[in-house]
């Protein structure tokens, strides 16, 4: 992935995706820390950062701009992901997505060019809906492990003759049980 085969990169991330094509973030939390983009950074930030720049290279190559980023401003652009990468423990799988995602337009249309700001803008969308997809994932989890409290109550689901038979029942058993106390 390194060397910008877009076919690998492509290969590499189709395990974080949906049939449909979208994020599958649960399949994106559950890359280890270990292996996240802060924790490769922290090991080798040569090679993070390489990773990072080969990305965001082939995505602006790709985009067809009238005015792209260059090559000082991808290094910009590079050091600012890997900074901010740990505020949400981001995978490079992750930073792959976005980039797959933003050259396919689906973060608005880029006519004629693309600057860090408007690249962080977009990237702070990916990482929005990655934020709302955690809360989502937690709250069915949370939801899951409570106790179901249905808002109708189990007497209201036995039908009237059964509860008439349970009523016969009762007035039954008490009957019986006074009768053998008296003897």
């Amino acid at each position: 992935m390194e060397n910008g085969n877009r076919q690998a990169m492509n290969m590499a991330i189709k395990p974080y995706k949906t049939p449909a094509g979208h994020p599958n973030y649960l399949a994106l939390f559950s890359i280890p820390s270990g292996a996240r983009l802060p924790q490769l950074a922290k090991e080798d930030l040569p090679r993070a950062a390489a990773l990072v720049g080969v990305g965001i290279t082939a995505a602006m190559e790709s985009m067809n701009l009238k005015r792209s980023m260059n090559a000082t401003q991808i290094m910009d652009l590079t050091d600012a992901i890997i900074e901010t990468a740990e505020e949400d423990n981001l995978a490079l799988e992750d930073l792959m997505l976005f980039l797959q995602r933003l050259t396919r337009g689906e973060y608005g249309a880029l006519y004629e060019s693309m600057d860090i700001p408007k690249f962080m803008e977009m990237f702070e969308q990916y990482r929005e809906e990655r934020f709302q997809s955690i809360l989502a994932i937690r709250e069915e989890q949370a939801a899951n492990h409570r106790p179901d409290y249905s808002d109708v109550r189990n007497s209201e689901e036995i039908s009237m003759e059964e509860r008439m038979k349970n009523t016969a029942a009762m007035i039954e058993y008490e009957k019986s049980k006074h009768q053998s106390k008296a003897e």
